[in-house]
């Protein structure tokens, strides 16, 4: 069951809340606990969660298809009725605020958190989905309550099923399950323009004093998923970093032993995305690994790939596609996704298709129309004092950030 909302309707000053509000569905309704979710779950043999992504919120049920009336009932309740039980929430603040402290403390996730900042500034976009220390405290029973009431409702859901059951028994359990269920009075605010208006790119460093090792990241805007140019772009990335083959894995790792390893993705969502190519080095290589890395992101639009060079990079898409179709869950999402892009549930069929038929031509093209290498933003996160006189050499105008006054809230970053 698939909801328009995701942690870009965040309200101003409360990210995480999308996030919040899903993974506490399962944490108690207005007829059972938490301990008694659990133990249900636990007798069918089944899996119910939720998660919020960046556009949307998925709320998914598995189980034997002997017992799947009991789970549909079951997804039911958590969906129409949670509890939002206040010691849950703090239960959940908590751990989060725990692993957030953990992950800001490592270059890999801050370069991350920076990177998406530095391409979406202000935009609904640029927070991360789990929230930040500033915001996180703040939640309340109330803000999630307000956050469920205005978006789970049916008008924005999609619900799909997958597996061993039939359209009539289907629709059965649906109605069984969500027949009489309404919008609540008032309409959905919604946000028109999540990435926000374009940006001059920005090169950043974040000191981090002592650390073993640097992150380096190069990040641009990219395509909306339903843009012409996605499985140019798509393919392309492959090309560039989607694997050991790629040509970031090839260029940092395996000719000049700069990395354990690089790579790139495409994140395509409801608005235009972001392309992010990444690797982690030593503090001294920064420089050298961050031109390689721009200058991959450059070679897209600057050269023609080769037949030779496509050839494993669409074979290893459409057998990962390939192996999600294989699985009940997998099928589900996809259609799910499908759905909620306002795509033809027919783009299942033709995947192998629309990646087969990209050619080199198309790539060079959609790169250089949609990721021009002269508006990435350059993320560092290291010992700046291993680095910063050659990168300043370089990019003069470069933002020094030291980790511990690092306030992911702010677009200064400080």
């Amino acid at each position: 069951l698939s909801f328009d909302a995701g942690t870009s309707d965040d309200p101003a000053g409360k990210a995480g809340l999308a996030n919040f509000t899903a993974s506490l569905l399962t944490q108690g309704t207005e007829s059972r606990s938490a301990p008694e979710i659990a133990t249900e779950i636990e007798r069918l043999g089944a899996d119910i969660g939720a998660g919020a992504g960046v556009d949307f919120t998925n709320v998914f049920a598995s189980s034997p298809s002997n017992v799947f009336p009991q789970t549909m009932a079951l997804m039911a309740d958590v969906v129409r009725n949670p509890a939002y039980a206040a010691e849950e929430l703090d239960r959940e603040k908590t751990q989060t605020l725990n692993g957030l402290r953990v992950q800001l403390s490592q270059p890999g996730p801050v370069s991350g958190l920076a990177a998406a900042r530095a391409v979406f500034g202000e935009a609904p976009y640029a927070l991360p989905g789990s929230g930040t220390p500033g915001t996180i405290p703040g939640l309340t029973r109330e803000d999630l309550v307000a956050f469920h009431e205005g978006r789970y409702r049916p008008s924005q859901a999609t619900l799909v099923f997958s597996g061993d059951i039939t359209p009539e028994a289907a629709y059965a359990l649906a109605e069984q399950a969500f027949g009489d269920w309404r919008d609540p009075a008032g309409t959905v605010a919604t946000i028109d323009d999540p990435a926000g208006a374009l940006l001059a790119p920005r090169i950043i460093v974040i000191d981090q004093p002592g650390a073993g090792q640097a992150a380096v990241v190069a990040a641009l805007r990219s395509v909306a998923r339903t843009d012409e140019a996605y499985f140019p772009l798509l393919v392309g990335n492959a090309l560039m970093g989607g694997g050991f083959s790629a040509r970031l894995s090839q260029e940092i790792r395996i000719k000049r032993g700069l990395s354990y390893g690089a790579g790139s993705g495409l994140g395509a969502r409801e608005d235009e995305g972001i392309l992010s190519a990444s690797a982690q080095t030593r503090n001294d290589a920064v420089p050298q690994v961050a031109e390689l890395i721009l200058a991959e992101i450059a070679r897209l639009s600057a050269t023609t790939a080769t037949e030779a060079e496509l050839a494993p990079r669409r074979a290893t898409l459409i057998g990962s596609f390939g192996r999600q179709l294989e699985t009940v869950d997998g099928l589900g999402g996809l259609v799910a996704n499908l759905a909620l892009y306002g795509l033809p549930l027919t783009n299942l069929a033709r995947y192998d298709d629309d990646v087969n038929g990209v050619t080199p031509e198309a790539i060079r093209a959609a790169a250089a129309e949609h990721l021009p290498a002269s508006s990435a933003s350059l993320v560092i996160v290291g010992d700046a004092s291993v680095f910063l006189t050659a990168l300043r050499a370089k990019y003069p105008n470069v933002e020094v950030v030291p980790l511990s006054s690092l306030n992911i809230d702010s677009v200064t970053l400080r």
